[in-house]
């Protein structure tokens, strides 16, 4: 008998809302069973299809005679390549099908095609030791692979390019270790409309192939941006449940651009030299029970448990002696000289407030217009407000791939400033609009942000910036709320701000100064956000 389907629903942190999932099981067996995460596009626009999509998987493994779970979220939208609040619907998705139907943690795999290609590379390097493997069906990798005359397939401007760098697997690919991929495409697929250039899956392969890594590549003859017919398909669900995750490795490399992707098995890293850039920690388990680490632009990291007991700890070439690895140890770096730390960091940057702005949309964020000053200021604070509301969800935030849109479905919420409550001022991620004397939030700030507002200037952590039509925009720690962010967008004149109206949120590095057309100055704020 096929198995039959449901459309269920969670309420997510995102926005408080009710999201669907299409979720089947093969059988109503004991047990725990393997889950099969499909985040292919489109689910949240043709419902009904994701719930036929996940009966037909677990009609595959039916009859190939396997148990498993199928799970379709919508990733927030059909463009939302499953990053920021897409990667979080897609969690809080998983974690609502383990409330109801028994997980076996260790063989969760994850497919996808085209943009949910894009998205099975992304989830793979993002989270290195949470999936049991991965298969990318003519997905995208490499913000570099768009050529086209003119650039306008990718338009990405200097400021961007760190957020490219950070979602990119193809520079991440020491993530991918541990993570048995079987990479699929058409050998005619190429960038046209939504096609994608198979560039992009060669040379992960290549990547991929140079390190020894475990994987698989179909390159389908005579096929170009489609997902494979059968037999070829039902070959990859049943491979995937064969796949079981690597719990223990003696050897674990980690790349990462961001602190909110900063875990993979018994390595973390607790905080990055310059951001903006890769950092890295390599480690390994040796068989005396010695453990080396080589970094690079790590200021502090953590390692373990791992082994058992007492073993040698090297750092970058320098004895830390006998250490109990079997415990999580922190080390962070002064100067040229690393120390065991046991001390926290307070006020520093950590994970989960450690920017850029994009980090603003892993929890629910509140848009705050001011409207305590003039009603010019308020009209433009208001307006730009509900500008990068649309903009936002029309585009992603400015995660798009070449002519596709990369439409979202979530409605930032707008709030004006006297209308805010406290308890949702305390609560959320905050985006404010104006200045101290046009926002009424921002004016409780003041004095506690390292940013002024003066005729013709601003001075942004000390450093002062001039301009007829100046603004910033920029995130700071939250006030109120350790684990919440504050972000400001004003200017010195009423209108300033809308020279930013095509800004892509989800690109912006920690601060942005412009002045009409002209960006000013951009960048990344270090540890002590200074």
């Amino acid at each position: 008998m096929r198995p039959q389907a449901q459309l269920l629903y969670f309420r997510s942190k995102i926005d408080l809302k009710l999201h669907p999932y299409a979720v089947c099981a093969t059988d109503d067996l004991p047990g725990p069973k393997p889950l099969i995460l499909e985040i292919s596009p489109g689910a949240i626009t043709n419902l009904q299809k994701a719930v036929e999509d996940t009966e037909k998987i677990a009609d595959i493994a039916r009859r190939g005679g396997k148990s498993c779970v199928v799970l379709r979220p919508t990733g927030c939208g059909p463009g939302s390549v499953h990053q920021n609040y897409g990667e979080v619907d897609v969690f809080e998705a998983i974690e609502a099908v383990a409330a109801s139907h028994e997980i076996d943690r260790d063989r969760i795999t994850v497919i996808g095609s085209s943009m949910g290609g894009a998205s099975v590379w992304y989830m793979v390097s993002h989270y290195p030791d949470f999936f049991a493997a991965g298969v990318p069906i003519c997905g995208y990798c490499d913000y570099r692979l768009w050529e086209k005359p003119g650039g306008a397939t990718f338009h990405m401007s200097e400021w961007e390019e760190p957020s490219w760098q950070a979602r990119s697997a193809a520079l991440l690919v020491e993530n991918l270790e541990h993570t048995p991929l079987w990479i699929e495409l058409g050998a005619w697929d190429r960038g046209v409309g939504g096609g994608v250039p198979v560039e992009h899956s060669r040379q992960m392969s290549r990547l991929l192939r140079e390190k020894g890594f475990q994987h698989q590549y179909t390159e389908t003859a005579k096929l170009g941006h489609e997902v494979p017919p059968n037999p070829m398909y039902e070959q990859l669900i049943l491979w995937m449940l064969e796949q079981n995750k690597v719990r223990n490795p003696r050897h674990v490399a980690l790349a990462t651009y961001q602190l909110r992707h900063n875990r993979s098995y018994w390595v973390t890293v607790d905080q990055i030299e310059r951001y903006g850039r890769r950092a890295l920690v390599n480690a390994r388990l040796e068989d005396g029970g010695a453990v080396t680490v080589s970094t690079a632009n790590v200021r502090g990291f953590s390692i373990g448990p791992v082994g058992s007991g007492r073993g040698r700890v090297a750092v970058d070439g320098q004895d830390m002696g006998v250490l109990e690895i079997s415990k999580r140890l922190t080390f962070r770096i002064n100067g040229k000289s690393w120390s065991v730390s046991t001390a926290g960091t307070p006020g520093e940057k950590r994970r989960g407030m450690s920017g850029p702005i994009s980090d603003l949309f892993f929890d629910r964020a509140l848009m705050v217009p001011g409207t305590a000053g003039t009603d010019e200021e308020t009209h433009f604070n208001t307006w730009a407000a509900k500008d990068a509301q649309a903009y936002f969800k029309k585009r992603n935030g400015g995660v798009h791939r070449g002519g596709i849109m990369g439409e979202n479905s979530v409605d930032l919420a707008i709030v004006p400033d006297k209308e805010l409550a406290d308890d949702d001022l305390k609560a959320n991620n905050i985006l404010l609009y104006g200045t101290y004397a046009t926002n009424a939030v921002l004016a409780r700030f003041k004095g506690k942000l390292p940013l002024e507002f003066g005729a013709g200037a601003i001075t942004l952590a000390g450093k002062r910036y001039t301009g007829e039509r100046l603004s910033v925009f920029a995130l700071f720690p939250h006030p109120l709320n350790g684990e919440r962010y504050v972000a400001v967008h004003g200017g010195v004149t009423p209108d300033a701000v809308c020279w930013g109206s095509h800004l892509g949120m989800m690109l912006l590095p920690d601060y942005i100064v412009y002045d009409g057309g002209r960006m000013v100055d951009w960048g990344f704020w270090g540890n002590e956000w200074r």
